[in-house]
């Protein structure tokens, strides 16, 4: 069971009893899909019959469900898009002298492929990969 901070003791008694089990985070920005559904199904099984939610209100809370989808759904999307440009643009290295700064030493050679690891494009030279991002110079082989 959570215990009710000060930061939920100023909500309604429903809400505090929604609420347990759920770890209050810092950022109070932060409410996942299943923090929604949990306070609209608390909201919804408390409310008086015979003062039923409005139609807008119930309406707009549904539209901020689905721009929250909407937005998940984004991101995930120009996450795999910006992973795809990554390893793209890493191909322009492929055959070219490049050296990299690695653990604070140059290390210089011949890029012989490109690889994904961890979601980050990587160069491979001296059959060993690199991160784009650790690339001092870049010259063309003679």
């Amino acid at each position: 069971m959570a215990t009710v901070t000060s930061s939920t003791s100023k909500l309604a008694p429903e809400i505090q009893k929604a609420l347990e089990g759920f770890k209050v985070r810092e950022n109070k920005s932060m409410l996942t899909q299943q923090d929604f559904l949990k306070l609209l199904t608390v909201q919804l099984q408390n409310q008086d019959p015979l003062k039923p939610m409005e139609d807008a209100q119930f309406m707009g809370q549904m539209a901020q469900f689905a721009s929250l989808e909407q937005t998940k759904e984004l991101t995930t999307t120009v996450g795999k898009l910006s992973s795809s440009l990554g390893f793209s643009s890493a191909q322009q290295f492929l055959g070219k002298n490049v050296t990299v700064l690695a653990d604070g030493v140059d290390v210089s050679g011949t890029v012989s492929g490109v690889v994904m690891e961890d979601g980050l494009p990587k160069i491979l030279m001296n059959n060993k990969t690199y991160p784009t991002d650790q690339i001092i110079s870049v010259t063309l082989p003679n």
